[in-house]
């Protein structure tokens, strides 16, 4: 017999995880969200939402997190620096790219880039 837990059951673990554990459910669940809706739209939009909700290696974005704590908390060395500046520029063009496809994805469905990323479940850019 296969017991599916609830919803509230689901929750109340999530609410123990990490933080850092929170997030990659939090992007797990993104990704199994854009393959589900994929799965019915026309292939262009399906291409886009791949772009929107593709990740950066899980390694990278952990590397960035943490030489960006020391920056700030301004413990990092000289070749940590170097190699921020790397990760900086790899996160940056993820980004781009990440918010041409969500551009190009509001033009086809005729909607602004915030109502997509309403409707997509994401959090805003920035509150501007």
């Amino acid at each position: 017999m296969d017991i599916q837990p609830s919803v509230t059951d689901l929750l109340d673990n999530i609410s123990r995880l990490e933080t850092s554990e929170f997030d990659v459910f939090f992007q797990e669940v993104l990704s199994l969200r854009a393959r589900r809706i994929t799965q019915v739209l026309p292939p262009a939009e399906s291409i886009l939402l791949q772009s929107i909700y593709q990740q950066l290696p899980q390694n990278t974005k952990l590397r960035y997190d943490m030489l960006t704590s020391k920056r700030q908390a301004e413990t990092i060395q000289k070749e940590e620096y170097t190699e921020l500046l790397k990760l900086v520029e790899i996160v940056e063009k993820h980004n781009v790219q990440r918010l041409k496809s969500l551009v190009e994805l509001a033009s086809l469905r005729n909607i602004t880039v915030q109502e997509l990323m309403k409707q997509l479940g994401l959090m805003p850019l920035h509150n501007a």
